[in-house]
C-alpha cells in the first residue's frame, strides 16, 4: 500500500509560501547576525564597529544581507516543492545544502565581485562554511514546520 505526504509547503497558497520564505529568510539572518558579531569580537573589532561598518553602507550591504538569507531560503523552498524529502529530512540536507551555499558564494559569486576573493582561509573558512550551515538549517528549520491551521 503506498501512503501519500504531502510536504508542509505543497499545498500551501502563494501567499503564504512567500510569508514562510521570508521568516525562513529573517531566520538565516539571524543566524548571519550572530556570526558576524562573533567574527568582529574574534577579529578585534567588537561588535559594535561591526554593525557600524554595515550601517555605513546599509542601502548595499545591510540591505544584501536580508535579501540573500532570503533568496537562499526561496531556493530551499523551491526545491523542496520539488522534492519532498527536503522538508522531511531537512536535519540531513539543510547542512548539505548550506555547503553548497558556501561553494556558490565563496568559489562563485565573491571573485566575481571582487577578483581573488574567496580564497582558503583555514579556520575562517571552516566558520564561515559553519554559518552558511547554520543559515540553511535555520531556514530549513522554519520551511519543514506545518503551515499554522494544518495540523
Amino acid at each position: 500500500m503506498t501512503v501519500a505526504v504531502s510536504s508542509p509547503a505543497a499545498s500551501l497558497p502563494a501567499r503564504d509560501l512567500a510569508s514562510r520564505i521570508v521568516t525562513a529568510g529573517l531566520a538565516g539572518g539571524a543566524v548571519d547576525l550572530v556570526y558576524a558579531s562573533v567574527m568582529g569580537v574574534m577579529g578585534g573589532r567588537g561588535v559594535l564597529k561591526v554593525w557600524q561598518g554595515v550601517a555605513s553602507g546599509w542601502i548595499g550591504k545591510a540591505a544584501g544581507d536580508g535579501g540573500i538569507a532570503t533568496c537562499m531560503a526561496a531556493a530551499y523552498a523551491l526545491a523542496a516543492t520539488r522534492l519532498p524529502i527536503l522538508y522531511r529530512r531537512w536535519l540531513l540536507f539543510a547542512p548539505l545544502y548550506g555547503v553548497i551555499l558556501y561553494g556558490v558564494m565563496y568559489r562563485i559569486v565573491l571573485p566575481l565581485r571582487w577578483p581573488g576573493a574567496g580564497a582558503w582561509h583555514g579556520v575562517e573558512s571552516v566558520l564561515d562554511i559553519a554559518s552558511h550551515v547554520g543559515l540553511a538549517l535555520a531556514a530549513a528549520f522554519v520551511l519543514s514546520r506545518p503551515a499554522r491551521g494544518t495540523r
